[in-house]
């Protein structure tokens, strides 16, 4: 079976390179300890391919992570983190009088950011569901598209943070949750950026299946708004979080010696070059990150939000 892309459904595609399945299960193992064959159902590979109509990449057979697969992700405490870059960017579009829904809201994090009219979140995982109920979040365990059929032109604004990257059919959730949107409300999205440093840093198994389906872009972004009738009011791209300064400097240090060897950027890299540009980069950007001046030195963080509005008489 062809490839169709998951946003435009075109067929004009571009084979990036074939990842080995056994590569990324091992990848997990080593990383964060957690086993992932089951979630690949006998895959033995998968393919990073390109639309070349609305540049959105994906990755194909389409591998999504199952329930138990997020509830391991969760004993992390990294995983929902409770302050985020676009949470403080999003509450500014906010207003007392608004009805707010959230599309993967997790535990719920971001209501404690804004003072609006209504919430409701939605979440697949139940687990996440408890989480927030514990805390007084009002949470449905229901998908987008099912929320759709008896919410139409319902709320203000609707926000999905981290979340569009992780869906396997990006044209049916944007289409549903635009139906529950009001005319002129807004659309919130939030993804790692194709256009950060971080797409120079192969191996991100957080970064393609079974967590992430998709990678999007600027350009992928601004297609987004042309092909579901949208104006985009902005897209933001966060400042560098501190957390990511040593990751910053380590991937542009080992792109940087990658490029004296000629070396193209890749997907997947465990090449005896790639390691080598990997180790002998240590040293000096953990010396960067110490010393780097944090007023003088902003680069481009790993995460962009983007607001959509609805026209009025859609």
């Amino acid at each position: 079976m062809k490839p169709v892309c998951p946003l435009c459904n075109a067929v004009s595609i571009c084979s990036m390179e074939s990842i080995s399945v056994e590569r990324i299960v091992k990848m997990y193992k080593k990383i964060l300890g957690i086993d992932v064959i089951n979630e690949f159902g006998g895959i033995s590979s998968i393919d990073c391919i390109r639309c070349l109509d609305c540049d959105l990449i994906n990755f194909y057979p389409a591998v999504s992570g199952s329930e138990l697969f997020y509830e391991k992700l969760q004993t992390f405490n990294w995983y929902y983190m409770a302050e985020k870059n676009e949470y403080v960017f999003a509450h500014n579009f906010v207003k007392t009088t608004d009805d707010i829904l959230e599309i993967g809201c997790g535990k719920g994090a971001f209501v404690k950011h804004i003072n609006s009219r209504s919430y409701l979140g939605l979440e697949l995982s139940k687990q996440a569901q408890k989480l927030a109920a514990h805390d007084g979040v009002q949470v449905l365990n229901e998908s987008i598209e099912n929320h759709s059929i008896n919410n139409k032109d319902k709320y203000d604004i609707i926000f999905s943070f981290q979340v569009l990257e992780h869906v396997v059919d990006a044209r049916s959730f944007i289409e549903s949750a635009i139906i529950c949107l009001k005319p002129g409300g807004f659309l919130v999205f939030s993804t790692p950026s194709t256009d950060s440093f971080a797409a120079f840093s192969p191996n991100a198994i957080l970064d393609m299946p079974p967590h992430h389906t998709t990678r999007w872009s600027d350009v992928s972004y601004n297609n987004v708004a042309r092909l579901f009738d949208l104006d985009l009011i902005k897209l933001w791209h966060e400042p560098l979080q501190n957390i990511h300064r040593q990751f910053y400097f380590q991937t542009i240090f080992t792109r940087a010696f990658m490029n004296l060897f000629q070396q193209e950027n890749r997907v997947w890299n465990e090449s005896l070059i790639y390691r080598f540009s990997y180790v002998v980069s240590r040293l000096p950007s953990k010396i960067f990150s110490m010393f780097a001046s944090k007023k003088f030195f902003l680069p481009r963080g790993i995460s962009v939000t983007t607001v959509f509005r609805k026209r009025l008489g859609s």
